[in-house]
């Protein structure tokens, strides 16, 4: 009985090692069916960016059946990847930002760039965060050919966020508890191969500070880089929420449209921030100043008026962008 059962242990053994044996040449061959050529990837941030990511994400999507898909992560300077040859749509992207998330990556005409909803904010309101600084290269067709030596592709990325200052005077600070500032109208996703630029859903907030009669504002969104269409017309416009000390709710709603949206063709020239900067802009509030007034009758209410159309029938103020 111990016989038999060592002969049945045993004999397969060699026709394992055999198998395995086998198993290499097949995947030999499988290597043998997919080379690989070496692509040398130098990015170029000059006049794009000052203080560079981190970590660039590289995507080679095959458009033919020769290639495969390659994902891969590189230094900002770049670095060399293995790729098979075939024909490809290319994307590059900064991987390190703390807001902007990646969705549909699966494809080139998928991938999207998109921010969060903000949670834990009590403000009365759905708001999504502003995306932080996002770097493109996006590529309809790269041919990737058998070769021994490393093909060599220099790029430059676009940056395809734009950011936003303003500062507001504001007389009556010590009457305010909260500010809840956010703009309606913006840009909240980016797809990175079409090029195509999507409108939030709910308005974009904004991040602030009101002291030493002063509200100042900082926000951004996506937007088109320069080789791409201008986006879609629709309204911009910005709200300041200010809940006050007695509980009263003032609100200003300014339309901003014309301070953020690039000039089309034939028009004056685009005003570009610096690498990293912000573009400022005057918002054009009544009087050139928010006036902050506790309201001292009990049920009265010093607010004004939630539609941008009362202002005139307020104040009698002509506003002109």
């Amino acid at each position: 009985m111990n016989v038999v059962e060592n002969i049945r242990y045993n004999v397969p053994l060699p026709l394992f090692c055999l198998l395995i044996i086998l198993s290499g040449c097949n995947f030999r061959e499988v290597l043998d069916d997919y080379p690989v050529s070496g692509v040398q990837i130098t990015l170029d941030w000059t006049g794009v960016a000052e203080n560079l990511p981190e970590t660039v994400r590289v995507i080679f999507y095959p458009k033919d059946a020769e290639g495969r898909k390659v994902d891969g992560y590189l230094p900002a300077a770049g670095g060399e990847m293995k790729v098979p040859p075939g024909h490809y749509a290319m994307i590059v992207y900064n991987y390190n930002t703390e807001c902007v998330c990646i969705e549909g990556d699966e494809c080139y005409g998928t991938i999207r760039a998109y921010t969060e909803r903000c949670i834990g904010m009590d403000a009365g309101e759905d708001m999504i965060w502003s995306p932080d600084d996002f770097y493109v290269v996006a590529l309809d067709d790269v041919e990737i050919t058998k070769s021994e030596a490393a093909m060599v592709m220099k790029l430059k990325p676009e940056r395809v966020v734009s950011s936003y200052s303003f500062a507001v005077k504001v007389d009556g600070v010590e009457n305010i508890s909260t500010v809840v500032c956010y703009v309606s109208g913006l840009n909240g996703g980016y797809f990175l191969g079409r090029r195509l630029c999507t409108l939030a859903e709910v308005p974009v907030y904004v991040e602030n500070d009101c002291k030493n009669g002063l509200l100042q504002g900082h926000f951004s969104h996506f937007r088109l880089p320069k080789s791409a269409d201008t986006r879609g017309d629709s309204p911009v416009v910005l709200t300041i929420r200010i809940i006050k000390v007695d509980k009263q709710v003032q609100e200003i709603l300014v339309d901003i449209k014309k301070l953020i949206t690039p000039p089309t063709s034939g028009e004056e020239e685009e005003i570009q921030p610096a690498p990293d900067g912000e573009i400022h802009i005057e918002v054009p509030v009544p009087d050139g100043q928010i006036t902050v007034e506790v309201d001292k009758e009990e049920g009265g209410n010093s607010g004004i008026g939630g539609d941008i159309g009362d202002w005139d029938d307020e104040t009698n103020v002509d506003i002109i962008v």
